[in-house]
């Protein structure tokens, strides 16, 4: 009957990014004592986004993949600082940067989906 706006659509997609890379960094930070662990994160929002053609789903269960919620899933992190002698690359300092910019990133999707349902509000007279 209604369709939800490509803005909040998108908003939705960049607050799903965000809880499921808030998971792979928890792992991350989980694993940092593990011999041979290798870090792992999700390629950009901006990424998965474009390479998804902005997330049009044309019929039910269309983009769910089974890889996360937009479709990206978690790969070893090439930037990972050197490995420690145990063979892990999980840097705690490194791990604790990503989680505050994924907590921002987390806090813009919902500020996105905010304005835009106050918008469709005022559309509506309400």
């Amino acid at each position: 009957m209604f369709d939800i706006p490509d803005v909040m659509r998108m908003a939705q997609s960049m607050a799903r990014h965000a809880a499921a890379r808030q998971s792979v960094i928890a792992e991350n930070i989980a694993q940092a004592d593990t011999p041979g662990y290798r870090a792992r994160d999700l390629p950009a929002f901006a990424d998965s986004y474009h390479a998804a053609g902005g997330l049009r789903a044309t019929r039910a269960g269309h983009l769910g993949g089974g890889a996360g919620p937009d479709g990206a899933a978690a790969q070893i992190d090439r930037a990972a600082p050197t490995r420690a002698p145990n063979g892990n690359t999980v840097s705690l300092e490194r791990e604790m940067m990503r989680a505050a910019e994924n907590r921002q990133n987390h806090e813009l999707a919902l500020a996105i989906y905010g304005s835009a349902r106050t918008v469709l509000r005022t559309a509506l007279g309400r």
